[in-house]
Formats: structure tokens, sequence, C-alpha cells
């Protein structure tokens, strides 16, 4: 079995980071700021010589264009995959953030808060998602997502307790690089 390369990507600053509002579901437009497309370009060019051969993002809307900013200089598929969404803080929907935060007191890991996808559901999608990467053709594979998806999915690839993986930093547009059996 060859070794696939994965470049995992939190999409670039969108409006609800600078309201510090919670965007849980995919329908809201929540677009990439200025900065935001500033820091996709960067991103692309940190990625020139990748090989990347497909990108996969979430279905939301500052996932969608980061990819496409990152595409300009690949010219390669974009899929969009709803198991590599945000975090499901519904009923957080346009709410400040440190809301969503005090409901996860004391454990992220194990809170269950009603209208939400709990950390467990999340992981359960996210290594299925993972599980269809390593069946796919591609070896040079950009994952498009956020903040929580990308530290769990790094934290299972790396073999991190789930504790560990959530302390881990991610930051906008700061490619990642996994390889994998």
């Amino acid at each position: 079995m060859q070794t696939k390369t994965l470049h995992f990507i939190r999409h670039g600053e969108a409006d609800y980071n600078l309201l510090d509002w919670v965007n849980a579901h995919p329908h809201v437009q929540n677009n990439l700021t200025v900065t935001g497309r500033e820091q996709a370009a960067c991103c692309r060019q940190a990625l020139a010589g990748s090989d990347i051969e497909i990108i996969y993002c979430s279905a939301f809307p500052r996932a969608l264009q980061t990819a496409e900013i990152i595409n300009q200089g690949l010219a390669v598929p974009i899929v969009v995959d709803v198991r590599i969404n945000e975090t499901g803080a519904f009923a957080f929907e346009r709410k400040p953030v440190h809301l969503w935060h005090a409901a996860n007191v004391p454990d992220r890991l194990t809170a269950e808060i009603p209208g939400c996808e709990p950390w467990s559901g999340m992981k359960q999608r996210l290594s299925a998602f993972l599980a269809a990467l390593r069946a796919t053709p591609a070896q040079h594979i950009a994952v498009v997502s956020h903040a929580e998806p990308i530290q769990l999915m790094v934290g299972i690839l790396s073999g991190m307790p789930d504790a560990m993986a959530k302390q881990q930093p991610i930051s906008h547009c700061l490619p990642i690089k996994i390889d994998i059996d």
C-alpha cells in the first residue's frame, strides 16, 4: 500500500469569526472576509508543488470559498463532503461563541447539549470520512474543514487521545501535513 499525503486546512477567516458567533448550519451565508481570502491565497502558495490531486471540503460557504481559492493554482476536483462539516452546535447558531463553550463545561468530550452534536457523534462521522479517504485512489489530498473537525481527524490519524487532540491549535489556512499508510 502506498503512503497518502493529507493536507488539513482550516477555512480562512469568515464574517462570523469577526463577530465571535457560532455558525453550525451550512445554509447560513458566512463568507470569507478580505483577510480570509488573503489567507486562502497564501495557503495556495504554501501548497504549490504538493501534487494535490483532489480537494475535499465541508458544505459551509467559508470552506468552499477557501477550497476554490486554493484550487486556482491547482485546477483539481473539489468534492463537498458533509462528513467534514463544522461541529454540530446547532442550538447556538448565530449566538456568541462563549455561550457554546460555557455549555460544554466541564468537559467538551462528554458534554451532552440539547440540540447539538456530541463529540462522539462528530468522531464517528469523521472516522467514516477518514476510512473513505484511505480507499480513494488519490495519493495527495487536501481537506478544507473547521477547527474541531481538524483537531479530531489529526488526533485520530496520529493516535492521539481526544483530550490532547482538542488542545491542538488550528489556525486559519495553515496546512497540517500528515502521511498515512
